[in-house]
């Protein structure tokens, strides 16, 4: 099985057990719902869930769903974002690997905290 194929397999696996997981009061896992939840309050952005996946992919013990929906929201706002948007999809690196962001707004889009 090549690489690529093999990463997209555990990404799968990991999203699944993502959307089966629960928080608990902060200490539980990070779900796909919890960090599009983040970003739809912080940006008016709803990010793809493969998009999500990927960051806590790359980076498993990421802080909390607001730090993530930081990032992504981050990277689909402001003045470098526009820029971005008309040459191809934002991106965002996490740990050295750089992540395509994807989704759509929800609303007029407003400035990342």
């Amino acid at each position: 099985m090549q690489p690529a194929r093999i990463r997209s397999v555990i990404a799968a696996v990991f999203a699944v057990s993502l959307a089966s997981c629960a928080t608990n009061g902060g200490t539980g896992a990070i779900t796909i719902g919890d960090v599009q939840n983040a970003a739809v309050a912080a940006c008016n952005f709803l990010p793809d869930a493969a998009t999500i996946t990927n960051i806590l992919t790359a980076s498993p013990i990421a802080a909390t769903a607001e730090s993530i929906a930081a990032i992504i929201c981050s990277a689909v706002t402001g003045k470098a974002a526009a820029v971005k948007r008309r040459a191809s999809a934002p991106t965002v690196v996490v740990n050295g690997e750089t992540i395509p962001v994807t989704g759509h707004f929800v609303g007029t889009p407003k400035a990342a905290k």
